[in-house]
């Protein structure tokens, strides 16, 4: 008996992973190459785009007189059932809430990857259900119930290997993960170190100063206007990383904006903006680092 194939494509998920995707390499070639971390983080997240337009772009459903099976995109993600374990199948209209992707559901699994139809496998041997997205519900489940009520449907034992999906379930978990960790980093309080002959600055664009390479020391209590992100972050009040200010000044930040007072630290090549969110503390590391300095 020939092996029946349903395709459908998920055109909404090619549309937003590639789009993630593009926009990823565009930043990485305008920004990251500037950064080690940045560059990694952007080439990572990526990376996890591509690879879940891959898995996400399409979902099959193969039946024959002995199977029902599926597999995700290229096939990463796949899982076969006897027909002999099958107790039922129906056609389902989803909820819009349970979306698309790999879903726990509240008697089961869902694997979807566009729209609301799907069939729904019932099992003799679990009382969990399988729901597989497609757009020919009625179609498949008139076929399979077909199957089913042929009493000379062949043994086959039933393939569920739960690690098949459990790689790219943690590429998706990451995928969340790192931006949350990026933006958390990046509003932390800056940390900075005065002790022996530099200032280093600890973190995300940390640096490190020698005492004597420092030209002018000074605070001030208006920040300049900020032109162009050239390779930072900016959240909330918090700059850091590489900005271009008024007058095309390139310079480092890590302050609190709206919070003077405002340390300037400049060498031959480098101009450092930094403060605290307690203007205290901002007036305390500028003594030290005036005093490190000797004057």
């Amino acid at each position: 008996m020939e092996t029946k194939t349903y395709t459908q494509y998920g055109i909404f998920s090619i549309i937003i992973l590639s789009l993630f995707a593009l926009i990823g390499i565009v930043l990485l070639i305008i920004f990251g190459f500037k950064d080690t971390f940045i560059s990694g983080v952007l080439l990572l997240v990526t990376l996890i785009m591509l690879i879940c337009l891959l898995i996400f772009y399409k979902l099959t459903i193969s039946i024959d007189n002995k199977i029902v099976s599926f597999k995700l995109g290229a096939g990463f993600i796949s899982r076969t059932y006897s027909l002999l374990d099958i107790q039922s199948c129906q056609a389902v209209k989803n909820k819009p809430l349970y979306g698309i992707g790999i879903r726990i559901i509240p008697e089961g699994w869902l694997y979807n990857v566009s729209g609301l139809g799907a069939v729904e496998l019932r099992f003799k041997s679990k009382s969990s259900v399988v729901r597989i997205g497609t757009d020919k519900p009625d179609e498949i489940a008139g076929y399979i119930n077909k199957l089913l009520n042929n009493e000379h449907a062949a043994t086959i034992n039933t393939q569920n290997n739960r690690t098949s999906f459990m790689i790219p379930a943690i590429i998706i978990f990451v995928a969340f993960l790192l931006p949350v960790s990026l933006t958390l980093t990046s509003t932390r309080e800056t940390t900075v170190l005065t002790a022996g002959t530099s200032l280093t600055v600890k973190g995300l664009y940390g640096l490190t100063i020698n005492y004597q390479d420092i030209k002018t020391l000074d605070t001030i209590s208006t920040f300049p206007s900020v032109k162009l992100r050239t390779n930072g972050i900016s959240l909330a009040n918090s700059l850091t990383g590489n900005f271009k200010l008024e007058g095309n000044e390139k310079a480092k930040l890590f302050i609190r904006y709206g919070i003077p007072p405002y340390i300037v630290i400049r060498t031959n090549n480098l101009n450092v903006y930094l403060n605290f969110a307690d203007p205290v503390k901002s007036r305390q590391l500028f003594s030290t680092i005036k005093t490190s300095l000797g004057h």
